[in-house]
This record gives structure tokens, C-alpha cells and sequence, in this order.
């Protein structure tokens, strides 16, 4: 069964806890190594500008917005929430550009193959419902075996333009949107939405590779599955902005989308079981 996509970041942190020890030295000397980057980017940078940014926020605040000022949420000044926001956002920029795209995509590339390995999760073709009621199941991964090569080689090729220009965009989307903190609550309740959004089909890119889907293949998927994947999204990228933590979060949320990948595909098993036995029934 498909949960809420919600869920699944959710699920992510309870996989982690619970089978930390399975998933193997490797992955927790990677996770020792993150973890010691972030703390060692963040403390200094939050020491460094946090005073400094809050009494800015203040007097802009104080200017702009002089009903807001006396604000308090759980006891704690609205500029001061303001200031934590902008920090945490400076922070995963920080750590995102120190620990680059190349690293995050190897340390968590064997971890979501890990989980559907445990999983017992064998992943097949694309398999769809057409308007008509019709399963249709996908021949990409058919062929002869020159061909296939020829399609893999050609496919590893798109991914890594893909995957640096993926990573650029975000970089510059994020120093884009960053001021957006300086706005009280919705401010980055906005940050967080608009680069949630902006990650949301690369979600489960490991996972369509996996199923060898064409790109009309992934939209059409994503484009089904839009809120779901956007939800996602939101909910992972305000995880990975809480501080010191955050990178944490960023390894758990490629656990909740592996946990994720695997409930859809129990579904899409179900489909090309049910189309394999309407041809035997049709042939027989």
C-alpha cells in the first residue's frame, strides 16, 4: 500500500533508527563525515553573522513592518525567528557547496539501492493504466543487448549533464530566494516551498534510471503524481534546513524515497502481473 507522500520523510528517520547498524560501516563513516562538515561550517558562520544579521533584520523590521516588531512566537522575538531561518538557509547553501553534488549523489546512491535490496524489491518496466482501462507495460528495457548498451551509455551521458545542471539551478534558485528569510513567517514558509518544489521530479530519479523510463515516461509519471512529489519535496527541504541536523535529514529523505519507490513498486508489480495473465487468458 502507497502511504501520503507526507509520510514518507517521516518513515525515512524510523528506517534509519532501526536498521542503522544493517545498513553497514561505510555508510556510517559517510554519515560521521557529513555530519562532522556541517558542524564544523555551521558554528563558526552562526557566530560569525548571527548578531550581526539579527540586528539588521530589526531595524528593517522596525522600519518596514512596526506592527510586526512586537511579535512574539513561543516567547521568542519574530525578528529573532527571522535571523534563525536566514542562518539555516546561509548554512545548507554552505554545506551544499563544501560537500558538493558529487559526493551527496555516491553516499546515498548505494543507500536507496540498499533499501529496496532489503526490501526484497525487484524493480521491472514501467507499467500504466491507459484511459481506456488498458494496461500497457513499457518495452524500453527490451531489445537486444547491443541496443540496450548503446541506450545505457547514452543515458549515463544525459544523467551527468543532467545532474550538473540540476545542481546549478538549485544553487541558484537558493541564492535567488535566500532573502525571502527576511520576510517574517511566510518568508520561509516561501523558501521552503519554492525549493521543495524545484527538487520534486528528482525525487525518485534513481528510481526511474532504475526502471530505464524515458523522459516522456518521467513526466508523465510526475505530472500524475505532482502534489505527491511536491509535498515531498516541501516537507524534505525543511528538514534539511534545520541546523547541524539537516544533513542528517538529507540521508533519511533518500531513505523515505527508497521507502517510497518501493510501495509503487509493488504496484507497478501488480500491473504487469495482472496484463501477463490477460495475455495467457487471451492466448489460451
Amino acid at each position: 500500500m502507497v502511504l501520503p507522500a507526507p509520510a514518507y520523510p517521516v518513515m525515512g528517520v524510523i528506517y534509519l533508527a532501526r536498521n542503522i547498524s544493517a545498513l553497514g560501516p561505510q555508510f556510517i563513516r559517510s554519515l560521521c563525515w557529513a555530519l562532522g562538515v556541517a558542524i564544523s561550517t555551521i558554528t563558526p558562520l552562526v557566530a560569525l553573522t548571527f548578531n550581526y544579521q539579527n540586528r539588521l533584520i530589526t531595524n528593517v523590521m522596525d522600519s518596514a513592518f512596526p506592527r510586526l516588531a512586537g511579535i512574539k512566537i513561543l516567547g521568542v522575538g519574530i525578528q529573532t525567528w527571522s535571523t534563525m531561518f536566514l542562518t539555516m538557509g546561509e548554512s545548507s547553501l554552505l554545506v551544499a557547496i563544501i560537500m558538493g553534488e558529487v559526493f551527496k549523489k555516491e553516499k546515498t546512491r548505494g543507500l536507496f539501492q540498499s533499501v529496496l535490496t532489503k526490501d526484497n524489491v525487484q524493480i521491472g518496466p514501467l507499467a500504466k493504466v491507459t484511459d481506456s482501462g488498458i494496461i500497457k507495460v513499457s518495452t524500453t528495457a527490451s531489445g537486444s543487448q547491443e541496443s540496450r548498451l548503446h541506450g545505457s551509455h547514452q543515458r549515463a551521458m544525459e544523467k551527468a549533464a543532467s545532474s550538473t545542471s540540476h545542481f546549478g539551478q538549485r544553487m541558484g534558485l537558493w541564492l535567488v530566494t535566500l532573502p525571502l528569510n527576511f520576510v517574517p513567517v511566510a518568508g520561509p514558509i516561501a523558501f521552503c516551498y519554492i525549493n521543495g518544489r524545484a527538487r520534486s521530479p528528482y525525487v525518485h530519479r534513481r528510481y526511474f534510471d532504475m526502471k530505464e523510463m524515458t523522459l516522456q515516461e518521467r513526466d508523465e509519471w510526475i505530472k500524475v503524481r505532482k502534489s505527491q512529489y511536491t509535498t515531498f519535496g516541501v516537507i524534505a527541504q525543511g528538514l534539511e534546513l534545520i541546523p547541524f541536523l539537516g544533513i542528517l535529514f538529507g540521508f533519511t529523505n533518500t531513505i523515505g524515497a527508497a521507502l517510497w519507490a518501493a510501495d509503487l513498486e509493488r504496484q507497478q508489480f501488480e500491473l504487469r502481473s495482472k496484463k501477463l495473465r490477460e495475455t495467457a487468458s487471451a492466448s489460451s
